[in-house]
Formats: C-alpha cells, sequence, structure tokens
C-alpha cells in the first residue's frame, strides 16, 4: 500500500494536470493525500501542525492555503484506487487463508444508494442538485451508491452522483463491472426492473430482490393475488424498456421464482429470484438472505454517525468529492485490518462461554486507523507489519457485546433534526 501511494505512475494517474506535483515542495501528493484521511475532523491549521509535528518537520509547516491548493491539484478518484487496491489485496489475501465468508459458496454482496448532505454552493446545487423536506426547507444533498460485500462487510465500490440520478443507473455505470461469477446480489424494491433481471441472466450472475407488491410486473401482482407461496415464472421485457435492453443485447425473456415470505414485523413480502432450485434453495433460506441486507442500512449508519461522511473540510466540489471517498477508503480498510481480529475475539467469546459474543467495537477502530494512518501509508521508519500489530492490540482491546434481538426504532423527524450539513470548524480533535 506504500509503495501505491507513493508510485510515480499512481502520482501520474491522479493529478489533475500533467505539471502538478512535479517539483519538490512541502507538500509532495502522499502527504496531501494522508493530510486529508488523517484530518477531516479538525480545522485545517491544526491538522497541519500535528501531521508535520508526527513527520518530525516542525520546521517546514506549510500554510492552510498552501494546502488547499494543493489538494485542488489532486483528482478525488485517488482514494477509489485506494480503495480499489486494498478491496483487491482483501480478497487475494483472505481467500488464500480461508477466511472470507460465504453463504453455499456464494459471495453475498448488495447495492444501496443513500442521499448525505453536503454544503450548499453556486456549484454544488448546479451539479447535485436541491432538495426540499417535507417542512419547506431547501437542502443541497448527493447521491451516493455503495457496492458493498454484506458477509465480509467491505465497500467494493461507492460513486456519487446527482439525486435525480436513477438507482439502476449507478448498477449499469459504476458497479457491474465489478460483479463476478461467485455472487448472490441482494437488492431492494427501487432494483425490481426488467434490465437488472435480465443483467444478471447474460452475465450467469445469481439475485435476489425484495418486490413491490403493487405497480410492478404483471407476473408478481397475479402472484400476490394467487395466494400461492412458491411459483417459477417468466418475466418479458417490457416496451418501455425494450430499447435499452436491446442496445445492450440483453434476453427478452428471463425465468425466475417468486416467493411470498412473513417478515419479523408480520408483513408479507414478495421475494424475487434467480435460485429456481425448491429443494436446495428453501423459502426460509431466502428469507434469511434478504435480512443479511441490514448490514447495508448499519453501514451506512455507521459512515454517517461514526465516520461523520458529511462533515466536509472544503465547499469546493474537488474537496467534497476527496473527502466522501476517502472515508469509505478508511472504512473499508479498518475492516480488512480488523477481519482476523474480529474472528479471535469472537472465537475467544466462544471458548469462554460469555454471556454474549463480542465483536470489535467500530468507534475504537476508526479513531485507532486514523491515528495511524502516518505509520501505515509513508512512515519509513516503522515497517507495516509493526503498524498493524499495534492495531491489532488497539482493536482487540476496543471490543463490545453483541446482544441479538436488539431493535431500534426509526424516529420521526422533527422541525428541529431539519436536514443539514455538518460544518468542521472550531473541532480541535481529531
Amino acid at each position: 500500500m506504500r509503495e501505491f501511494v507513493t508510485h510515480t505512475n499512481v502520482v501520474n494517474s491522479f493529478r489533475v494536470k500533467d505539471t502538478n506535483f512535479t517539483r519538490e515542495r512541502k507538500l509532495p501528493f502522499w502527504r496531501v493525500a494522508v493530510l486529508i484521511l488523517r484530518g477531516w475532523k479538525m480545522s485545517i491549521p491544526n491538522k497541519i501542525n500535528k501531521f508535520f509535528k508526527a513527520l518530525g518537520l516542525l520546521d517546514s509547516i506549510p500554510t492552510a492555503s498552501a494546502f488547499c491548493q494543493a489538494r485542488e491539484k489532486m483528482k478525488p478518484e485517488f482514494f477509489k484506487a485506494l480503495n480499489g487496491k486494498t478491496v483487491e489485496l482483501f480478497y487475494d489475501n483472505y481467500e488464500a487463508e480461508g477466511l472470507i465468508k460465504r453463504w453455499r459458496g456464494y459471495l453475498l454482496w448488495t447495492v444501496d444508494c443513500s442521499h448525505i448532505n453536503i454544503p450548499d454552493t453556486a456549484e454544488t446545487r448546479e451539479k447535485y442538485g436541491v432538495q426540499v423536506n417535507q417542512y419547506g426547507v431547501e437542502v443541497v444533498q448527493a447521491q451516493v451508491s455503495f457496492l458493498c460485500d454484506l458477509l465480509n462487510e467491505i465497500t467494493i465500490n461507492s460513486c456519487m452522483g446527482s439525486t435525480t440520478r436513477s438507482e439502476k443507473s449507478f448498477i449499469f455505470d459504476e458497479h457491474t463491472k465489478y460483479y463476478r461469477g461467485d455472487v448472490l446480489a441482494i437488492y431492494d424494491r427501487l432494483h425490481t426492473d426488467y434490465s437488472v433481471v435480465a443483467f444478471h441472466a447474460k452475465k450467469g450472475t445469481d439475485f435476489l430482490i425484495r418486490c413491490p407488491l403493487k405497480n410492478t410486473f404483471r407476473e408478481i401482482e397475479e402472484f400476490v393475488k394467487s395466494g400461492l407461496r412458491d411459483k417459477v415464472v417468466t418475466l418479458k421485457v417490457t416496451e418501455g424498456q425494450r430499447r435499452f435492453v436491446e442496445e445492450n443485447d440483453l434476453p427478452t425473456e428471463v425465468k425466475v421464482r417468486l416467493v411470498r415470505v412473513r417478515l419479523d414485523s408480520g408483513e408479507t413480502e414478495v421475494l424475487m429470484t434467480s435460485l429456481l432450485d425448491r429443494k436446495k434453495y428453501k423459502v426460509g433460506d431466502l428469507k434469511w438472505l434478504y435480512g443479511k441486507r441490514w448490514g447495508v442500512e448499519t453501514y451506512l449508519d455507521r459512515l454517517k454517525n461514526q465516520l461523520e461522511v458529511e462533515r466536509f473540510s472544503s465547499k469546493k466540489l474537488i474537496g467534497i468529492e476527496q473527502d466522501f471517498y476517502a472515508v469509505v477508503f478508511l472504512s473499508t480498510l479498518e475492516s480488512a485490518l480488523s477481519k482476523e481480529d474480529e474472528e479471535e475475539v469472537v472465537e475467544e467469546s466462544r471458548r469462554k462461554h460469555l454471556k454474549y459474543e463480542y465483536k470489535i467495537n467500530k468507534s475504537v477502530s476508526y479513531s485507532a486507523l486514523v491515528d495511524h494512518v502516518i505509520d501505515l501509508l509513508i512512515n519509513r521508519d516503522k515497517s507495516p507489519e509493526e503498524v498493524v500489530d499495534e492495531l491489532s492490540k488497539l482493536f482487540k482491546a476496543g471490543r463490545t457485546p453483541i446482544r441479538p434481538g436488539r431493535k431500534f426504532e426509526r424516529k420521526n423527524l422533527t422541525p428541529s433534526r431539519k436536514l443539514r450539513y455538518h460544518k468542521y470548524k472550531k473541532r480541535i480533535w481529531a
């Protein structure tokens, strides 16, 4: 990872202009990158001072203005590339050790979208759009989409777009290039779309979708009325999607399985899947599979409330996107580094027959990772193994019990909790 951050080809690929980062200065590419990762929660002068103190370069501290100018020379996609490199190493290393979690041979992946609040400027309004909440308050939001591995708690890809963009477009434009044959993709109702089903049929990857009960495919509505619990039907392309399907050489009809399940809340839902074998994949299995999708909601909660993805250190588009992709990368890096420690903590709690199983406290592990990101990525005085060993001890020291059956009701918004973005000014801690 250190070689990736400082490699000349990487720097050349992710600088805005060919003339950027060509001379030896106080803020070369790799220092700017780590500064963005290291301190988005504190004021710029404070994070620069702490950073250069950690490097032992108190006589070479640049100004906040110099940092702000330097970060405009770095493409936000650099942090996406860092995330991709981490994911690649994660699967390669843990697959070899047999530590990748699967369900009957499948990796359980999901796609989910959310809205995040961003600074209100003319630039952000033009690129991302304005939303009006139920209290008539205008807010600027971006729509963000994530491709996540549910069992291994890692984000394969993420992207930002306008709130007017369809969720389907994120799948086809951003995520499908990462799909592989051993993936079972799990979707919510907004992805009940013929082109999504047809894509999976052509790709040969399996899927599970929670379907709306009304205003959907005729076959689904008829299944709801029939009272049947399990049925295989053939979906045909709708006229509205025929052009897209033909342009992308997708099949015009696909055989799928519909099952009726009762959720713990008492609601009845219909799931659509490519897993047609009733003996191998029972209705209860499919219900369990869809329940695993809750993991992405937990991830989004951590991203917003623990990693504070909506607290930006810049109001400019390039800075906002850098901050977003940097936070996603940190969450992925934490998952990759803590995986073995998580396994050890769970195993220890089982071995000792404790009342609860334990897991790593994400608040502790995120904080520890941010504190060690300099050592991990650019400190040549410590080997990566030494840094990982230190982090491992901190991760395992901060553990929390898993209390089964805990549920938290969704709170209704009030005018006092209106949508807003978080500003970092006057923050003095990392």
